[in-house]
């Protein structure tokens, strides 16, 4: 029995993927074997971790304009990840049992191109230099990257995707005792917190700015607590934990003032965070930090306040479809409680002509007469 083909977006997605990572493997061998070079800054030679991460970028210059889109690094585990994520979600699209919506698949690869901006754009470049960019690279993993991949459904498509017996597997599993505790809302809220304030407020900040391989368990710590807490906030995936429109806002709500306090406290602050430098930026460490500070300020409540208004506009939408709902069933009760005390044969589905009709009205209202009088 001959075995079924792959559909064809299937072999282009991992093909591509493929492709990719051999390129990046080529390239990382490539900055490996330039162990006398320098990394960027005057000083510094390329290690392993910038061959892996850091590699080919440059922070010449301000970080104004154009740089934010020019400026680029390879950071070859993050883009190995990204891609290997994008082939899997198309793998599902592909595999789907049901018709899977085009917006939930391009705001997955949405989110993942922001995961790739944050760790290869001109922030990526700048964050070791300037808090100012490195805030910036935080706030897109941490938040709008989160928001954009939960917002693609990968819980739903893995189930959409999968046969009976593996959709039963990760069907406890994600209802589960581990990732329900993990998703509790207090413990999703928590996690958010500590994670905001611990690596802002502690001199965790210091060695992250310091190190590459700290700022790589950060991305990926930032990437996960974003989604631990906004899985609860934006869309409907099965899990355990299905909040009302209520309980969201006030989750992002307490969220926008652990952002808030957190930006004021960096604002506010007499110390600067202890970032790398290059002696062909000038730059006011002091300065550098309060103006990350009125980015986190500014910038996190901004995000949080547009998800805000994204669930008003889905829940005003939802509250007008129950209405008109309900509005369609009690017609239908009228029509048919009509229909069924004057024999008239009516079109019970047809609600909307039946008031238009003067023959129908005539008898409806001589019924509503006869009730009348035996009161």
């Amino acid at each position: 029995m001959s075995s079924p083909r792959l559909p064809r977006l299937v072999v282009g997605a991992w093909t591509i993927a493929a492709a990719v990572i051999a390129g990046l493997t080529v390239a990382v061998v490539h900055y490996l074997s330039e162990t006398g070079s320098s990394h960027g800054m005057p000083g510094m030679h390329m290690g392993t971790a910038e061959a892996f991460a850091r590699a080919g970028g440059s922070p010449a210059g301000a970080l104004l304009g154009s740089r934010l889109l020019t400026a680029w690094q390879l950071d070859s585990v993050a883009l190995a990840v990204i891609v290997v994520l994008a082939a899997a979600y198309l793998t599902g699209v592909a595999r789907s049992t049901e018709p899977w919506p085009v917006q939930r698949t391009v705001s997955f690869l949405l989110g993942l191109a922001v995961c790739g901006y944050a760790t290869c754009g001109g922030v990526a470049v700048y964050d070791q230099v300037l808090f100012t960019a490195h805030m910036g690279g935080h706030l897109a993993l941490v938040m709008v990257a989160p928001v954009l991949l939960v917002a693609g459904y990968p819980l739903s498509l893995l189930l959409a995707a999968s046969g009976p017996s593996m959709r039963a597997r990760v069907e406890s599993i994600v209802t589960g005792r581990v990732v329900s505790l993990l998703t509790a809302p207090p413990v999703a809220l928590a996690s958010y917190t500590v994670v905001i304030v611990g690596s802002h407020l502690t001199g965790v900040m210091d060695t992250v700015m310091r190190h590459t391989w700290a700022g790589q368990v950060e991305h990926l710590v930032y990437l996960l607590v974003g989604m631990q807490f906004f899985v609860l906030v934006v869309g409907s995936e099965p899990i355990r934990w299905r909040l009302g429109t209520p309980v969201r806002w006030l989750l992002l709500a307490v969220a926008m003032a652990v952002d808030t306090f957190t930006g004021v406290v960096l604002l506010q602050g007499t110390h600067p965070v202890g970032m790398l430098v290059d002696p062909r930026l000038h730059v006011d460490a002091l300065s550098d930090t309060r103006t990350g500070g009125a980015i986190m300020w500014f910038g996190g409540d901004a995000i949080m306040a547009a998800v805000m208004i994204i669930l008003v506009v889905g829940w005003l939408r939802h509250v007008d479809t129950e209405k008109a709902e309900a509005k369609g069933w009690l017609e239908q009760a009228r029509v048919a409680t009509f229909a069924a005390h004057t024999g008239t044969e009516t079109d019970t589905t047809n609600v909307e002509t039946f008031d238009d009709d003067d023959a129908a009205r005539s008898n409806y209202n001589d019924w509503l007469a006869q009730l009348d009088r035996r009161g």
